[in-house]
């Protein structure tokens, strides 16, 4: 089953890691470039192939109040 992704939703790779959020889409190379903080809280960045992502299934938004 091939999976529909779009700009800003959240995803995680197959093989698991961060909470990633896709910010641009390649469909030509079939590349997601995403964005996350590691465990350090630095900003990453990085193109993944869209076979190798999954949709984040639990999607948990913390609010500020």
């Amino acid at each position: 089953m091939n999976q529909i992704f779009k700009e800003g939703e959240t995803v995680r790779l197959k093989s698991g890691g961060p909470l990633m959020t896709i910010s641009t889409i390649d469909k030509e190379s079939n590349l997601a470039n995403c964005e996350w903080f590691d465990s350090k809280k630095e900003f990453r960045a990085a193109d993944f192939y869209l076979t190798s992502l999954v949709h984040d299934d639990n999607n948990i938004r913390i609010s500020v109040i």
